[in-house]
């Protein structure tokens, strides 16, 4: 860093003493000299070897030194004791170029080390001394806050540099501008690589519309901050998770670019779903101890009644009687099993548009039947006009727990009411909140019964919490929920207690159909070919199959041992096989093999009790097989013969 020098003519203009006035006055230089004294610039002098020979008063003030002082010491005297390096350089340009321009350290008396800049000549002629005249102002805060600011960026440039999230900038066409050295680290490409390229080619496909909509919200709204769930491609092909957070770089109230920070949420995500089994395996106790009370009271529920039918005294009114609570407990275990499948393992809807009036005249006969003779239903679906995107088998399970919890809620009577309508874009309501209500059909289930507690309400979609008396698995409303939110869906609830219960679901509305003719209800169909092989190690199914079968004129026999099959077929000659995939001496698997090596075309229904059909593999994608999940009725084993023999005839 470098000093200015002045000379002895801005003494004069300053009415200083001037110590020096020999043959380097020129008068020519007065005019510039009172500019620079004026300007409030610091004007010295010092001769080829750093003596200072002049300065103005803007100088002594800077320094804290008086004229008489300055002029008993060189420029070296003024500089740091460990710069005098820079005295020399300083030197040997001004007499090489004859000028030199620059920084210099100055430190004052009290300590304080000045920043100066300057612009010093060097003055030579053949009738005087050489001598340097400069120019020098105090560019100290200057350059203070220069170097803070440096300091600033290199700190801020570390952080970016070694942080583990991922920073990019996203241009408004979505490619990428820029991106921090972690993306190296995290997704294992090189910077470079990524550069330029649109953002969307990273996306997992099933998040890319999401993404788009995502990156298109943040550019219409430059004030916009927004947090997203993705997955990204690594280099290597895998997908990892990460949370986005959003925020624009705005040029004159528009948004140029989009500036991302992505944190990698793979192993959280892994651990999070780990937690969600873990908390399934910790209530495995409890629920086995609730399923084990629940169907203890289902078959106490038939015990009687059987006893009764079974006495050579019972008339045909107490056997029909005993067949109607046999039957209703049958159905009432076959929902317990039902809700711990399908909270234990979800199936994905089979969705399709589902005419609500059409589909609530088919299940109203089921809505009676579970609510009982003192509750009266009255229902305001209309017959057109409401369509859903909806599983119907589904939508019907959802149903059926909702109601049989109404007829609980109502144990002296009451009135079960259910109704269904389009929603506007602005509705509003005081159970729930969700976006674009528009695009929904809701449907609500009421009843006057005893309603519910604050207390109860917070927990009623846990899972196995119940408050009925005589017992339940507490999974009913637990798989509801799951259920509607897989559709796309919602479900809420609103009660009071004393006051009854509303269930409100909401399920994604379809455009109506180009034709809309429900079809005619018919009787179950029966099969032309008549023979059926039952292989289940469980007698009383098989001969309960066997005599409802006969009675419609189906031939019927039944073996235990899947070893038997092989000898069944060739003597009995089946039109189709109802086979039991749990089998004791064999896995269904093999038996089903062996069958295709003596009949490649005989009909075969899967029959089993697990909950999760992906244990057939995919036998169940050949024509030539059909599944049912027990307990079933005949009219749908029926139904998957008439199928099976439908197609053999194609």
């Amino acid at each position: 860093m470098r000093f200015a020098a002045t000379t002895k003519v801005e003494n004069q203009l300053n009415e200083m003493p001037v110590p020096f006035e020999g043959a380097g006055y020129r008068p020519e230089l007065r005019e510039s000299s009172r500019i620079a004294a004026e300007s409030g610039d610091m004007v010295c002098t010092h001769d080829v070897e750093g003596r200072i020979l002049s300065v103005n008063v803007a100088a002594c003030q800077a320094l804290g030194f008086s004229a008489d002082e300055l002029c008993k010491m060189t420029i070296r005297d003024l500089m740091p004791v460990d710069d005098g390096a820079g005295f020399d350089d300083y030197m040997q340009t001004l007499i090489r170029d004859g000028a030199a321009v620059g920084l210099m350290k100055i430190v004052t008396p009290g300590g304080r080390c000045l920043i100066w800049e300057y612009h010093n000549t060097l003055e030579t002629n053949h009738e005087s001394t050489p001598f340097v005249l400069g120019v020098a102002r105090d560019v100290t805060d200057r350059e203070e806050t220069f170097q803070e600011v440096r300091r600033s960026e290199d700190y801020f440039r570390s952080i970016i540099e070694n942080a583990s999230d991922i920073i990019a900038i996203v241009g408004r066409d979505g490619h990428i501008r820029y991106g921090s050295p972690s993306v190296e680290r995290v997704l294992g490409y090189t910077r470079k690589a990524l550069a330029g390229i649109d953002s969307l080619d990273l996306i997992h496909p099933d998040d890319a519309a999401v993404t788009v909509a995502f990156l298109a919200c943040q550019l219409a709204d430059p004030a916009a901050v927004q947090t997203i769930e993705l997955r990204a491609r690594h280099q290597d092909g895998t997908w990892r998770s990460f949370e986005v957070v959003a925020t624009n770089l705005v040029e004159r109230g528009r948004t140029t670019a989009v500036v991302i920070n992505a944190r990698d949420i793979t192993e959280r995500k892994l651990l999070e779903a780990q937690l969600v089994q873990a908390n399934r395996l910790g209530g495995l106790g409890r629920l086995a101890a609730t399923v084990a009370h629940e169907f203890n009271n289902v078959l106490m529920g038939m015990q009687p009644f059987a006893e009764l039918m079974q006495r050579p005294d019972a008339t045909p009114e107490i056997i029909s009687k005993g067949a109607w609570h046999i039957n209703n407990s049958i159905q009432r275990g076959r929902r317990i099993v039902l809700d711990i499948l399908r909270f234990s393992q979800p199936h994905v809807p089979v969705t399709a548009t589902v005419n609500l009036g059409e589909w609530w005249e088919s299940f109203f006969p089921e809505v009676e039947a579970v609510v009982g003779n003192m509750v009266d239903v009255v229902s305001t679906i209309p017959e057109r006009g409401l369509y859903v995107i909806a599983d119907r088998s589904q939508l019907s399970q959802v149903l059926s727990n909702l109601v049989a919890n109404a007829r609980d809620a109502m144990p002296d009577g009451g009135t079960l009411t259910i109704a269904a309508n389009e929603l506007q874009a602005d509705a509003k309501f005081s159970f729930g909140v969700f976006s674009h209500p528009d695009r929904f059909v809701q449907i609500s289930i009421s009843d006057t019964g005893h309603g519910m507690s604050p207390e109860v309400m917070d927990r009623i979609f846990e899972p196995l919490y119940t408050t009925r008396q005589s017992g339940g698995t507490g999974l009913g409303l637990a798989v509801a929920r799951q259920m509607l939110t897989q559709h796309g869906g919602y479900l809420f609830a609103e009660s009071e207690a004393g006051r009854g219960s509303t269930f409100h679901l909401f399920l994604p509305k379809a455009a109506p159909p180009e034709t809309d003719n429900a079809p005619a209800s018919a009787p179950a169909r029966k099969p032309a070919a008549g023979r059926l092989l039952i292989i289940d190690d469980e007698t009383a199914i098989a001969d309960g199959i066997a005599a409802l079968l006969t009675q419609d004129g189906i031939e019927v026999e039944a073996i235990t041992s899947g070893l038997l099959a092989a000898e069944a077929i060739s003597r009995f000659r089946p039109d189709f096989v109802l086979l039991d995939f749990g089998l004791p001496d064999m896995d269904g698997g093999e038996v089903y093999a062996r069958i295709r090596e003596l009949d490649p075309n005989l009909a075969v229904i899967f029959a089993t009790g697990h909950g999760d059909r992906r244990i057939l593999h995919d036998r169940l994608n050949d024509p030539r097989t059909r599944f049912l999940q027990k307990p079933f009725e005949i009219t749908h084993l029926l139904e998957k013969m008439v199928e099976l023999e439908a197609g053999r005839k194609v």
